[in-house]
């Protein structure tokens, strides 16, 4: 059976957040106007996913000093663009999932096709290519919802790969105890699996429909911020 590990303690900001913070939302009712409010098209859910992404990105990217990320396959577009919004000097990788046409190539942003090799090939052609150094803090972003009860059975190889550490965002269209149990090895932060719309905030924080995929972000146990030398710990 699959160990599902409680979401650590103090790890995301409870409102409001110290001055200078990267994190958007200062007051929950800032994060409101992001909930589904009424059934929306595709342009809309892609909308909440990209404002979901950009909330993970911040915090990675500012607090938490990573300077080197992984789009696997993200369908809201952009991501490599948020990142060097928040360093310019970040590294930028992109995974292309199998069978999804209409992708949009980004300028200075290596790609690597998922119709290629398995998961785990992929993560050794990184590797061996320069791509990506596991050797240092690095951030995966997995957000394209997995079906059900498919959640990606790969992410044990992943995190014995990131021997320096890092992060892992996930989504998926399943429940909550799928969703976060998809995370193990890695550890889920607060406040575990949220719906996308209105993550970091608990769901029971927000009385408005969702958007009905949950999503979350997740670290290697032993990561160093980078940026302060030290995990950092929300106050």
């Amino acid at each position: 059976m699959t160990e599902v590990r409680r979401p650590e303690e103090s790890t995301f900001p409870r409102a409001p957040w110290r001055r200078g913070s990267a994190w958007p939302f200062r007051r929950r009712r800032d994060v409101l106007p992001l909930a589904r409010q009424a059934p929306p098209g595709a342009d809309e859910d892609v909308r909440l996913h990209r404002r979901f992404l950009d909330r993970v990105i911040d915090y990675l990217a500012v607090d938490a000093g990573v300077r080197q990320f992984v789009d696997w396959g993200c369908p809201a577009p952009g991501t490599a663009a948020r990142v060097r919004q928040r360093d310019p000097e970040a590294a930028v990788v992109r995974v292309v999932p199998a069978g999804v046409a209409g992708v949009v190539a980004e300028p200075g942003v290596p790609a690597l096709s998922r119709a290629d090799a398995a998961p785990t090939a992929l993560l050794d052609r990184m590797s061996a290519s320069g791509l990506v150094d596991f050797s240092e803090p690095l951030a995966v972003l997995m957000t394209r919802p997995f079906a059900a009860q498919e959640p990606p059975a790969w992410i044990g190889d992943l995190h014995t790969r990131m021997s320096g550490g890092g992060y892992l965002a996930l989504a998926g269209a399943s429940s909550h105890a799928v969703v976060e149990a998809a995370f193990s090895p890695f550890v889920p932060l607060e406040p575990g699996v949220a719906d996308i719309g209105w993550w970091p905030y608990p769901d029971e924080d927000v009385p408005l429909p969702g958007t009905g995929t949950l999503g979350g972000l997740a670290r290697a146990p032993g990561t160093v911020n980078t940026r302060r030398g030290r995990p950092r710990r929300w106050q």
